[in-house]
C-alpha cells in the first residue's frame, strides 16, 4: 500500500535576487529555518524548494499542517550566503498549479520556471 504524502506549497518572495538552483543557497535556507525552529521542527516541516518562479520568487513545499510554522521559520532567515536578505510569504496553496495561476494574476512572469534538483531536509 502506497501512502500519498500530503503537501502544501508556499510562494515566497525574497528582498533581493536569489539563485535557488545553487545547493549552497538551498542548504543555507534550510539551515536558517532549522536555526529558527530547531532541527526536529525543520524535519517535521520537510521543506523542499520545488522551483524558481522569478529572480526573486520561488515555491517551497512543506508538509500539510505545518504551513504556519514554515512561514514563521522562513521569516526568521535574515542572512543567506553572507548577504542580508528577507523572505516574505505571498500565497499558500495545495497545488503548484494554483500558485502559478496566482503568480500570473499578480503580474509575475511564470514562463521561465526552473524545476529544482537539490537537497531536501525530510526524515525518511
Amino acid at each position: 500500500m502506497i501512502i500519498r504524502r500530503k503537501s502544501r506549497y508556499i510562494l515566497i518572495e525574497a528582498s533581493g535576487d536569489i539563485d535557488m538552483s545553487s545547493k549552497g543557497t538551498q542548504a543555507g535556507l534550510y539551515d536558517g529555518m532549522a536555526m529558527a525552529i530547531g532541527h526536529i521542527g525543520s524535519l517535521n516541516i520537510g521543506p523542499k524548494i520545488m522551483c524558481q518562479v522569478g529572480p526573486r520568487t520561488f515555491i517551497l513545499r512543506v508538509a500539510r499542517g505545518t504551513e504556519g510554522t514554515a512561514t514563521l521559520a522562513i521569516a526568521f532567515v535574515k542572512e543567506l550566503e553572507g548577504r542580508e536578505i528577507g523572505f516574505y510569504t505571498i500565497k499558500t496553496s495545495g497545488s503548484i498549479k494554483k500558485l502559478k495561476e496566482s503568480a500570473l494574476k499578480m503580474g509575475m512572469s511564470v514562463n521561465n520556471i526552473r524545476p529544482m534538483e537539490g537537497i531536501s531536509r525530510r526524515a525518511s
